[in-house]
């Protein structure tokens, strides 16, 4: 956006930091929980974010440290598997370059398959083929530590990049299928974009943010009120003065 950034995303990357700093319950267990919660889904879909006086999007994980960095943040990697990773990026720019036009293509998918269940209209086949390979991946059923001992968990075997994208995918597909997908919006700034997943009582939130893209509405129609008001002030003086030449 021109002037400011939705303040979800303000706050998402505080979330981010903070988890980032200390270990979480899956670093101690050395397991992921495998249903991606639907809030790491849409973050991920934002990390494309719609920018139009800043040349239009920035992408907030532009390489592929960052990209990598941000889906170990997000409990989608281990630790052990990031750093790996990350030398193997550092040492291989090829293999940089194709995980990062992996992730941008699933990414771009899942925003098209928001974006047409928001709007009412068919998905691109392109992005439902995309999302559909990324779900395309092994499951493996294992026993699990739970706060009441155990339970059964699935994950995904193979490619560890492969596997995150398979439960961002998930994670999206099942709410826009499975869950309450009246709830998804679009922020009504278009210099924004944003997705998020409205939760107020009503169910008729149109803005990311009401303090920034929603009071950056108010402040255009007030603007436009008064160009209206000026506007038909100076028709009336004229119409006033021809009135008086006529006479």
């Amino acid at each position: 956006m021109a002037q400011f950034r939705p303040l979800a995303c303000n706050l998402s990357r505080v979330y981010n930091r903070l988890r980032m700093s200390s270990p979480s319950h899956i670093e101690i267990y050395g397991h992921h929980g495998h249903q991606a919660p639907l809030e790491t889904g849409l973050d991920f879909i934002n990390t494309l974010e719609y920018a139009v006086g800043r040349g239009g999007t920035v992408d907030h994980v532009s390489t592929a440290p960052a990209a990598l960095t941000w889906l170990q943040a997000h409990d989608l990697l281990h630790s052990a598997t990031l750093n790996e990773l990350l030398a193997r990026a550092a040492d291989d720019p090829t293999f940089a370059d194709q995980l990062l036009r992996r992730l941008r293509k699933v990414r771009s998918g899942l925003r098209e398959l928001v974006d047409a269940t928001v709007e009412r209209r068919p998905a691109d086949p392109a992005a439902l083929r995309e999302v559909n390979r990324a779900l395309r991946t092994q499951y493996i059923y294992e026993l699990v530590p739970a706060s009441d001992g155990i339970s059964l968990d699935h994950r995904h075997e193979g490619d560890p990049v492969d596997g995150a994208l398979a439960r961002l995918s998930e994670t999206i597909a099942r709410e826009l299928t499975q869950g309450d997908s009246e709830r998804l919006r679009i922020c009504a700034n278009d210099e924004c974009r944003w997705v998020f997943y409205d939760t107020s009582a009503a169910g008729r939130r149109k803005w990311c943010d009401m303090s920034t893209c929603g009071n950056r509405a108010k402040v255009a129609r007030h603007r436009a009120r008064q160009k209206e008001l000026e506007i038909a002030f100076v028709d009336g003086d004229e119409l006033h003065a021809a009135g008086a030449l006529h006479h």
